[in-house]
């Protein structure tokens, strides 16, 4: 099958961003073993046009020349021209952002055959910075992003979804017809298969991007309060700068911490590094406001590490409370810092729990998830053959 992936693909092997530029990279590598693959990158601010390899895989990349992101928009006719060209077996377009949008619309338009994948809800995430305080800038994109993501979902007739979560949240949607949806993970990179955790170390392990969702500052002021306890242990917080002002709040808050002695602050870090961090801790810890899924909470069970997060969104499909992981309330500090502890302190706790989160993790190979998503290719092609 030929196959087209349009969404965020990494610039290097050695910087694989998460979300949906991982999740893209996976995919495309597994599918481009039996299948011819192209991937167009969305349009990047300082980005250059240009066709390269990336093993199997063939990358188109085309540069932004606005200063947002929303003036990627500027580049979907010349994109769509090349993927027309192309005239590929099936388009697989990721997200539900105004770029994804409309090249959803121009690839329908031209009678090719569409998968969307709902990474999350746009809607959710800008609801949530609201509710924490009123501004215009965040007011408008709600209303806008909200109302694009509405518009998209009404017209899509077949989504790929990572979670039931996100099939629950997209059925709650306002929108008359709603598309028929897969549940599909996201799935994690093989290297994380074959690491192993600290069995006896004491370091928490944090990894997501730097901003407000992923609440670096609460985990942060629950490993204060676990040191006070009388704790010892050392907290790791890696992550790309998703929010320069988060970040440096975050930063200004480890220099006037207590505890700074014990707390590093990691950003962009190389595929090498990572590897030796998680091979160094011994429970991740984040303090998730909303996940769709989270990537970051398969990787870490993949080495047997004990997942301390929050019962929200996606998070108890990925992470089993009592299981791979303790689970509490978001903001809930006390009963985070509980969790924290007994992980620490209790090696038959520690011991099961890592032997559960391992046990937990093949559904997230990029072989398996493959399978499935090739599933609904053929779903879709036959139908419109028909």
């Amino acid at each position: 099958m030929f196959i087209v992936q349009i969404g965020s693909y990494p610039q290097s092997r050695d910087h694989v961003r998460g979300g949906v530029e991982a999740s893209v990279f996976g995919l495309a590598q597994e599918q481009s073993h039996d299948h011819e693959v192209h991937v167009f990158d969305i349009p990047r601010i300082g980005g250059t046009n240009g066709v390269e390899h990336d093993g199997e895989v063939i990358v188109h990349r085309f540069c932004n020349n606005g200063k947002n992101n929303v003036s990627s928009s500027r580049q979907v006719n010349a994109i769509v021209q090349e993927v027309h060209a192309l005239n590929p077996d099936v388009c697989h377009i990721h997200g539900t952002g105004l770029f994804s949008w409309q090249m959803y619309k121009a690839v329908k338009e031209l009678k090719l055959k569409a998968v969307v994948t709902v990474h999350g809800l746009i809607r959710v995430e800008k609801r949530n910075m609201l509710r924490k305080g009123f501004t215009f800038k965040r007011f408008v994109q709600f209303v806008y992003q909200g109302f694009v993501e509405k518009r998209f979902l009404s017209s899509l007739r077949v989504a790929i979804v990572d979670t039931e979560y996100v099939r629950k949240m997209v059925n709650s949607y306002p929108i008359c017809r709603k598309p028929e949806m897969y549940v599909v993970p996201q799935g994690i990179a093989e290297k994380y298969f074959s690491l192993h955790c600290s069995v006896d170390s004491r370091m928490f392990l944090s990894v997501g991007a730097i901003g407000e969702r992923k609440g670096h500052l609460i985990t942060l002021k629950a490993f204060e309060q676990l040191r006070q306890n009388g704790m010892n242990a050392k907290l790791v917080i890696v992550g790309t700068i998703a929010n320069q002002e988060y970040y440096d709040r975050l930063r200004n808050a480890i220099d006037q911490s207590s505890c700074k002695e014990e707390v590093v602050l990691l950003s962009d870090l190389s595929d090498g590094e990572l590897k030796k961090l998680y091979e160094s801790a011994h429970v991740f810890v984040l303090h998730s406001e909303e996940e769709s899924q989270g990537i970051v909470f398969a990787e870490a069970m993949a080495t047997g590490m004990p997942v301390v997060s929050t019962l929200v969104g996606g998070i108890p499909f990925v992470v089993s409370h009592d299981g791979n992981g303790l689970l509490s309330e978001y903001g809930n500090v006390d009963r985070f810092v509980r969790n924290m502890e007994l992980l620490l302190n209790d090696a038959g706790v520690w011991k099961r729990m890592s032997e559960d989160a391992i046990s937990a993790v093949d559904k997230y190979h990029w072989s398996y998830i493959r399978n499935e998503v090739m599933k609904v290719y053929k779903k879709v092609v036959e139908e419109k053959a028909e």
